[in-house]
C-alpha cells in the first residue's frame, strides 16, 4: 500500500490540470449513463397533467443534477475507501482482470486522496442544493414521502462503503443497490406526480434488480479482494451454491415483475415482447457465469441486458404518452 501511495504522489507531480479533470471525471462515474435510467423513466412515466404543471421541467432537470451529485458522491467515496484499504489494488492487479486501471484514478495516480475528498464534498453539496432547488421549483407542494425518498436515498447510498458500510454486511450491497435505484426513480416521480402508481414502483424495482444483475457478477470476480477487507457481498461471504442460486432467483423475479407490469397494470400487454430481449440476455448470463465461470463476460451481458431493458420500457412508456 505504501508503494502505491508513493507512486501516486510521484505521478501527481507530473500531472496537468487536464489530467486531474479527466481523473475526477472518471472518479465521478456520471458518464455511466445507466445510472440515469431511473431519472429518465421517472419523467417518462409522469401523467400529462403532472408534466404540464408549472415548475415540472425545472424540477426534473434539478433532480437530474442532484442524481449526478449522489452518483458522484457514492462512487467516489467507494473508490476512496477501496484505495485506502487496498481492495481495489488487489482486484485490479495486472493481468488479473480485463478492466482498465484508468477507471480507478486513485490507483493510477491521476487523482490524489486530498483531491478526491474535496471532490466528494463538492458532489454532496451539489446533491443537497439541487434537491432543495427541485422541491422549491415545485413550490414545496411535493408529498412528504418524496422528500424522505430523496434524502434517505442519498444518505444510504453514500453508506455503501463508508459510514454504516452497508456493503460489509451480507446482502447489504445487493439490497442497497436495488432500493437506491428504485428511490432514484420514485423520489422525482412522486415529487411531481404527487401520488404513487404501480407501474412506477415496478419499473423502479426492475431497474434496481437489473443493476444488481450486473454487480453480482462483478462481485464474484472481486470476491478475494472484498473478502480480504471484510466486505461481505454474496460472492465474498457465501459459497458458489448460494450466490449462483441467487443469480437464478434474480432472473425469475425479474420475469415475474415484467409479467405483473404487462398484465396487471395499465401498461400494454406487449411490454412482454419489448422486454423479451433483456430477459434472454439475463438468461444468457446464467450460462456464461454460473455454468461456464466467465464472470466478466456475464457482467458485460448484464450491462447489455440493462440497456435493452431500458429500451424495452421506453417503447411502451412512449406509447402511453401518445
Amino acid at each position: 500500500m505504501t508503494s502505491l501511495t508513493s507512486g501516486s504522489r510521484s505521478t501527481a507531480r507530473t500531472r496537468g490540470g487536464g489530467d486531474v479533470a479527466r481523473g475526477l471525471f472518471r472518479l465521478s462515474k456520471i458518464f455511466v449513463y445507466q445510472n440515469h435510467f431511473g431519472w429518465g423513466m421517472a419523467w417518462l412515466t409522469l401523467s400529462p397533467q403532472a408534466r404540464d404543471r408549472p415548475g415540472t421541467t425545472a424540477a426534473m432537470l434539478l433532480f437530474l443534477l442532484g442524481s449526478m451529485g449522489i452518483v458522484t458522491c457514492t462512487c467516489a467515496t467507494d473508490d476512496l475507501v477501496g484505495f485506502r484499504n487496498g481492495s481495489d489494488a488487489r482486484n485490479y492487479k495486472a493481468g488479473d482482470t480485463k478492466r482498465d486501471i484508468r477507471g480507478k484514478p486513485l490507483l493510477s495516480g491521476a487523482v490524489t486522496e486530498r483531491e478526491a475528498v474535496r471532490f466528494i464534498a463538492c458532489a454532496a453539496s451539489v446533491a443537497v442544493l439541487a434537491g432543495i432547488g427541485a422541491f422549491w421549483a415545485l413550490d414545496w407542494r411535493a408529498p412528504a414521502v418524496a422528500y424522505v425518498l430523496y434524502g434517505v436515498g442519498f444518505f444510504f447510498s453514500v453508506q455503501y462503503s463508508a459510514g454504516l458500510r452497508l456493503s460489509y454486511h451480507r446482502g447489504g450491497a445487493e439490497t442497497l443497490l436495488c432500493l437506491a435505484t428504485t428511490a432514484g426513480l420514485l423520489a422525482p416521480y412522486l415529487a411531481v406526480e404527487r401520488h404513487w402508481s404501480s407501474p412506477a414502483v415496478l419499473v423502479g424495482l426492475l431497474l434496481g434488480l437489473w443493476l444488481v444483475m450486473v454487480s453480482s457478477y462483478s462481485n464474484v470476480n472481486d470476491a478475494e479482494g472484498d473478502r480480504s477487507v471484510g466486505r461481505r457481498t454474496l460472492a465474498a461471504s457465501t459459497g458458489p451454491r448460494v450466490y449462483k442460486t441467487a443469480m437464478v432467483v434474480f432472473v425469475l423475479v425479474s420475469a415475474t415483475l415484467i409479467c405483473v407490469l404487462a398484465l396487471a397494470t395499465p401498461w400494454p400487454w406487449w411490454t412482454l415482447l419489448t422486454l423479451l430481449p433483456a430477459t434472454v440476455l439475463h438468461t444468457a448470463q446464467l450460462r456464461e457465469g454460473p455454468v461456464r465461470g466467465r464472470w466478466l463476460t456475464a457482467r458485460k451481458l448484464g450491462l447489455y441486458g440493462y440497456d435493452l431493458g431500458f429500451l424495452g420500457l421506453l417503447a411502451p412508456a412512449l406509447f402511453l404518452l401518445a
